[in-house]
């Protein structure tokens, strides 16, 4: 946690005497501020390293023109375990962005297919936030206010997501965070894939959370 030192030096010499005429100048004097900000370390876990997997799809799941199919949603649990107390919050990296099939901040990409054709899109969704053991709300902002909400979703490009008390409008300090990221993937309709599949296609949507200590 942070660790404030204030020190100060002061050094002042005068040489004075009841007969002295004149006395001799009074050193200057330093004031100094030092310390360090300390962050503590964290280590993330999630349900299968991460790994949202859909398996095995057919020509049957795909729909004609540009009708989604939307897939069963998957959850899996993370924490997020720090050496101190610490508010967390993060950021998230579409590394698929492009492939995005519709537009939207809480939309990320899932890959390509017949050269310009786009998978789909999915979203991701805080469910079931804990601090510390103990239930609490999430937020999801692009200001530096927050709204505390029971679940909140993932959005990308200037959003920060994170952890709230569930009285105020505050965000919620401790050492464990946990959360139930939940995926629901959007299979795109066959025009918008760029006609019909002729050969194995893989979905490949892929999110970096860059985590940090605060808005």
């Amino acid at each position: 946690m942070s660790k404030v030192q204030l020190s100060l030096a002061a050094t002042a010499l005068a040489l004075l005497s009841a007969g002295a005429v004149h006395a001799e100048p009074i050193a200057p004097s330093t004031l100094k501020v030092t310390g360090s900000l300390d962050v503590p370390a964290c280590l993330v876990t999630a349900g299968d390293d991460g790994v949202y997997d859909y398996g095995s799809l057919g020509p049957g799941d795909i729909r004609t023109g540009t009708t989604y199919n939307v897939l069963p949603a998957i959850s899996k649990a993370w924490k997020i375990e720090c050496e101190g107390d610490t508010y967390l919050t993060f950021k998230v990296t579409d590394n698929a962005a492009a492939s995005a099939s519709a537009v939207d901040s809480s939309y990320f990409g899932m890959g390509n297919v017949n050269g310009t054709g786009k998978l789909g899109y999915y979203t991701v969704t805080m469910r079931n936030p804990k601090v510390n053991g103990t239930a609490s709300n999430v937020f999801t902002t692009n200001t530096t206010a927050i709204t505390r909400a029971a679940t909140a979703p993932l959005r990308h490009s200037s959003y920060t997501m994170g952890w709230a008390q569930t009285a105020a409008n505050l965000q919620q300090i401790g050492r464990v965070f946990e959360t139930d990221l939940d995926v629901v993937a959007n299979l795109a309709g066959s025009q918008t894939m760029g006609g019909p599949i002729t050969e194995d296609a893989k979905l490949e949507g892929s999110l970096t959370l860059n985590f940090a200590y605060g808005l």
